[in-house]
């Protein structure tokens, strides 16, 4: 039976030291033993932070989904304020309606009239300067 999967050498003190080929494959097994340790660690983070931005982006499109159906609300009554305050208009700028106002305050239809005219002349700003 051949056992000589890892060669040892022995030092002039005494003591064993591994060949550079059991040196690399024992680095590697730690690296990947490390890896592994990181790997545990860090994939519950990204869990977190992925829970933690979805739940940001469902929040996020209700909140504007609320916004949006507030809006909404908002412009249909402003647009049926708008169409109240039109027939409003109509019905006070009518001109009959204009004249039985002005009869009703006691108006009457000018029999001559009296124009006003500007001033021919200009005014000019005196000098301050003596």
């Amino acid at each position: 039976m051949a056992v000589a999967a890892v060669r040892r050498k022995t030092d002039t003190a005494g003591t064993t030291r591994l060949s550079p080929r059991a040196l690399r494959a024992r680095s590697r097994r730690l690296r990947f033993a490390r890896f592994k340790h990181g790997l545990k660690m860090l994939l519950p983070v990204i869990a977190v932070v992925m829970l933690f931005g979805w739940v940001a982006v469902y929040a996020n499109v209700t909140v504007t989904g609320y916004n949006r159906a507030r809006l909404t609300a908002e412009c249909r009554a402003a647009k049926l304020m708008n169409e109240r305050l039109k027939v409003e208009y109509n019905r006070l700028s009518s001109p009959h309606k204009v004249v039985a106002a002005a009869e009703k305050t006691g108006m009457v239809y000018a029999t001559d009239y009296d124009y006003v005219h500007p001033p021919q002349t200009v005014a000019s700003a005196k000098s301050t300067d003596d």
